[in-house]
């Protein structure tokens, strides 16, 4: 199973996406692929940042979109993800390495699950000793 870091869901919304990312989520198995209540967050907030105009409303469509198709498998940060998040935060800081809240969060949801995550910036991910594939390298087909 792989959570969607927010950046890769970002770039698949794109109108005209990076050819490899686009590659890569047409070859996974829908029912593999999650999303994170962090993830719905920013995307979220990066929409009602912007000024309003067409591209505010193409992207709230687009967000609203891919929340239907995801019904079911949005993960919450929930008790486990928070227990993990400690665990994970502490060996990390340990190691001398840290990570932005935003990851760190969703580091803790992959963590408690078990899953790996799909993302362009492993470091958080890495910090926290989880299975990382990156769309924009891996190439069609790779799972985790």
């Amino acid at each position: 199973m792989i959570i969607l870091d927010t950046n890769v869901v970002s770039e698949g919304m794109k109108p005209e996406p990076d050819a490899r990312v686009r590659d890569w989520l047409d070859s996974q198995a829908a029912e593999t692929l999650f999303l994170t209540s962090i993830t719905v967050a920013e995307l979220k907030f990066g929409a009602g940042a912007l000024q309003g105009g067409k591209r505010k409303e193409r992207l709230i469509r687009a967000i609203d979109g891919l929340l239907d198709l995801f019904a079911g498998r949005i993960l919450a940060f929930d008790f486990d993800a928070a227990a993990r998040y400690a665990d994970i935060a502490v060996a990390a800081r340990a190691a001398g390495r840290g990570f932005p809240t935003p990851d760190g969060y969703i580091a803790a949801i992959a963590s408690a699950r078990n899953f790996s995550v799909a993302t362009r910036d492993g470091s958080a991910f890495a910090a926290a000793g989880l299975r990382i594939i990156n769309p924009w390298t891996a190439g069609p087909g790779i799972v985790a």
